[in-house]
C-alpha cells in the first residue's frame, strides 16, 4: 500500500507539472556491432601509463552499483516515460528531452504525451529536506525496496546525505526469465528497474545549461550510479558538479554514450556482477575506439531539446515553481 502511495504521488504531480516526450517511436539504438576479438585494442595508451582497457575497466567497476545479492546490474527494460516537476513547462521539456534522447540511443521506446512517468525528476531549492520527508513519510516503501539489497541500510542514507546537488533513487524488481538458468553463467532472472526518482537542488547546481542537467539526469536514471565514482581526468557529463563552472561539459559525452549503450548491449541475465562489469567495459572500450557516438545531428529527428545557442540555465528559473512543486508532491504523498 505504502509503494502504490509513493509511486501514485510522484506520477500525478510530475503528470501535472509536465507533458512527456512527444513522440512514440520504437527502438532507435545507435549500438555498433562489436568484433569479436578485442586482444589489438589493449596496447592502446591514452595517457602514457595507463591502457584504455584498464582505464574503462577500472571506471565500469568504479561507476556501476550492483545492489542486489543476485549481483546484477539494473537496467530498464521497455518504454521510458519522464515527468519533471519544478519547472516551467517550456524548461521542463528541454529536460524531458534529453531523457528521452538517451532513452532512444540505448535502444528503448519513448512515451506519448500523457503517458504515466517512470522517471520523475524534482527540482526543488531543498533537497535534504525533501528526501528525508521522502524516506520518513514513505518508511515501509523505501525499506520494501532495499530488503533484497545489500548495504539496505547504508543506501538509505547516503540517498538522504546532506550537500548532494542531484541524488536519485532506483525502485527495481526482478524479472523471472522463464528458464531456471542451467548455467554459472545465467541466472534465471533479471533485475529491472521500473522507477526512478531525481531530485535537484537548485541552491548546489550552480549556473548549469538545462541542456547539460538533463543529459546528467539521464546518466543517473537510466543506471544506477554510485555518487563517490573517481571522475578525476575522464570526459564526461558526470563531472557537471565537480568542474569549474567555466569548464563544466555542455553535454553528454562520447564516453557517457559508450557506457550507457553498453550497459543496455549486453545480456541482463548475467549471474555474476563481474562477467556483467567484464563485458560492459569490453563493449564501452570498442566503442570508444571505433568512435561509434552519436551525433546531435543523427538525432535531430527524433528530439526537440534547445539548440546550443537557445541554452537556457537553471539558476534563471522562478523560484516560486519550486515552491509550488514542493508543495503538490507531498499534497499527493499523503
Amino acid at each position: 500500500m505504502q509503494t502504490k502511495i509513493l509511486t501514485g504521488a510522484l506520477l500525478a504531480a510530475a503528470a501535472i507539472a509536465t507533458s512527456a516526450w512527444a513522440q512514440d517511436t520504437p527502438s532507435a539504438s545507435e549500438t555498433m556491432d562489436a568484433p569479436g576479438q578485442i586482444t589489438d585494442l589493449d596496447p592502446i595508451v591514452v595517457d602514457g601509463t595507463r591502457r584504455l582497457s584498464d582505464i574503462v575497466g577500472s571506471f565500469v567497476g568504479d561507476i556501476s552499483t550492483v545492489h542486489e545479492r543476485n549481483g546484477q546490474i539494473a537496467r530498464f527494460d521497455g518504454r521510458i516515460c519522464a515527468g519533471v516537476i519544478g519547472l516551467p513547462a517550456a524548461q521542463a521539456q528541454v529536460v524531458n528531452d534529453r531523457v528521452a534522447r538517451a532513452a532512444l540511443l540505448v535502444g528503448l521506446q519513448v512515451g506519448r504525451p500523457g503517458c504515466h512517468p517512470n522517471v520523475v525528476v524534482v527540482i526543488t531549492d531543498d533537497s535534504d529536506k525533501l528526501a528525508a520527508d521522502l524516506v520518513a513519510r514513505h518508511k515501509l516503501t523505501f525499506q520494501y525496496h532495499v530488503a533484497y539489497q545489500e548495504r539496505g541500510p547504508e543506501l538509505l542514507a547516503e540517498f538522504q546525505r546532506p550537500g548532494r546537488a542531484v541524488r536519485w533513487w532506483h525502485l527495481t524488481e526482478r524479472d523471472e526469465m522463464g528458464h531456471d538458468g542451467g548455467s554459472r553463467l545465467r541466472a534465471a532472472y533479471e533485475t529491472d528497474i521500473f522507477r526512478a526518482i531525481i531530485l535537484v537542488d537548485t541552491r548546489r547546481t550552480g549556473p548549469v545549461t538545462l541542456e547539460a542537467l538533463g543529459d546528467y539526469v539521464a546518466m543517473t536514471a537510466l543506471a544506477r550510479l554510485s555518487p563517490d565514482a573517481d571522475l578525476a581526468g575522464l570526459d564526461t557529463v558526470l563531472s557537471l558538479f565537480d568542474t569549474p563552472s567555466d569548464q563544466r561539459p555542455l553535454s553528454m559525452t562520447g564516453w557517457d554514450e559508450a557506457y550507457l549503450k553498453a550497459v543496455y548491449s549486453g545480456d541482463a541475465d548475467t549471474r555474476s556482477q563481474w562477467l556483467q562489469q567484464r563485458d560492459i567495459a569490453t563493449d564501452m572500450r570498442l566503442q570508444i575506439v571505433a568512435g561509434n557516438f552519436c551525433s546531435e545531428k543523427q538525432t535531430a529527428h527524433v528530439t526537440r531539446y534547445a539548440k546550443p545557442h537557445q541554452s537556457q540555465f537553471l539558476d534563471r528559473i522562478n523560484h516560486n515553481h519550486l515552491t509550488t512543486a514542493t508543495s503538490q508532491l507531498h499534497q499527493f504523498a499523503h
